[in-house]
């Protein structure tokens, strides 16, 4: 029994992560014109932290992805006007389950503050539900994940303050994609 428990796991994980590569490369474009300064931290060769801001009718948001291999294993949202919300890619995800985790914290920078201490504290923990097995088994060491987190945290501070100086309203950038 535990061999066909084994092989069914595999085989499911297998295509899981097959859809999810698919799914990230056919939406790369939309991706790519709604992201705003865009920040690459790179943590080692195959991981990687993503920041940005965008601008959607959802409303305005601040993000930090954790990038493994090709994939954003991880996504904060972290909204102005709204409660943020945090992007989950998991291996037993069924098609009525939610992929996201919307956050307690009501002010963006509790939102932000949210999304580093999970990253610090938890980031393992979703790796491990991750379809890939090579995302599921990564080790990352924690010096230059931390020093990649605090850049991360400081980039999206500066970014909020941006969009506070400048007064960006969701409405005034022409939107391409109204998902978040």
């Amino acid at each position: 029994m535990p061999l066909i428990r084994y092989l069914t796991t595999y085989i499911a994980s297998y295509f899981q992560a097959r859809r999810l590569r698919k799914q990230y490369q056919y939406h790369q474009l939309n991706r790519e014109e709604t992201r705003q300064d865009v920040v690459h931290f790179l943590i080692t060769e195959n991981t990687s932290l993503q920041v940005y801001w965008k601008s959607l009718k959802a409303g305005i948001s601040v993000a930090v992805i954790f990038c493994a291999f090709e994939y954003e294993a991880l996504r904060f949202d972290c909204y102005l006007k709204r409660k943020g919300h945090y992007h989950l890619q998991l291996m037993e995800c069924q098609d009525n389950c939610k992929e996201h985790v919307l956050m307690a914290e009501s002010t963006v920078e509790e939102q932000i503050d949210r999304a580093i201490f999970e990253l610090e504290n938890n980031l393992y923990y979703y790796l491990q539900r991750h379809p890939d097995r090579r995302v599921r088994t990564l080790k990352v060491e924690r010096s230059p994940l931390k020093a990649a987190i605090q850049s991360a945290r400081t980039k999206m501070l500066q970014d909020l303050q941006k969009i506070k100086a400048d007064g960006i309203k969701s409405d005034s950038i022409q939107l391409v994609n109204s998902q978040s």
